[in-house]
């Protein structure tokens, strides 16, 4: 069955998403719709711009596949993200514990590994994979994850690699999140 949520304005709706936070996160905002797309902003409260993520309240087995189509002004890093290990805050909401990013930015794509940190670091990162290559500012960019067992299979633009990661879930939730930059998302697919 495929799924597919088209982020125009009067095109989709939020129900079928639930806003979380990374442990790092510096605000709690939600994305700004325009006509074609929804985005991020630069915030001057924190002077910096909006960490925006949202993922599908229903989960998905191995074998799920996500599209994305992206963009980004000047710099910028819009990512799909992977989890199966979303936990409820005392004031309400929810932080990512450990989950995956497949992040698009100028000079190609990263996949993390992130986990909450212990200490005073708010998250370890441990990047998996990545690949370089140069991403024009303003751009349609294609992101595609295939997620299998412990391997993700991922296309971005025409360019193609695999990361390997025994913490990948078996059952998981998947969405987007826009961060460093302003970030634009036209539509999410999962089959």
């Amino acid at each position: 069955m495929k799924e597919r949520f088209v982020f125009h304005k009067g095109f989709w709706s939020e129900e079928s998403f639930s806003y979380v936070i990374s442990p790092a996160s510096k605000s709690r905002k939600q994305f700004v719709q325009k006509d074609q797309c929804i985005e991020n902003t630069y915030n001057e409260e924190i002077k910096d711009f909006d960490y925006i993520s949202m993922i599908t309240k229903k989960s998905y087995p191995v074998g799920t596949t996500v599209k994305a189509t992206c963009s980004f002004d000047k710099f910028g890093a819009p990512l799909l993200v992977i989890t199966d290990d979303c936990r409820e805050l005392e004031e309400g909401g929810l932080m990512y514990g450990l989950h995956f990013e497949i992040v698009a930015y100028e000079n190609g794509c990263n996949v993390w590994h992130i986990v909450p940190g212990k200490g005073e670091e708010p998250i370890e990162v441990t990047k998996v994979n990545s690949m370089e290559f140069s991403i024009e500012e303003k751009s349609m960019i294609q992101m595609e994850v295939t997620i299998l067992k412990g391997e993700l299979q991922i296309k971005v633009n025409d360019h193609i690699m695999i990361a390997k990661h025994p913490d990948i879930p078996e059952k998981m939730q998947v969405g987007i999140t826009a961060c460093e930059g302003i970030n634009q998302f036209y539509d999410l697919e999962i089959e």
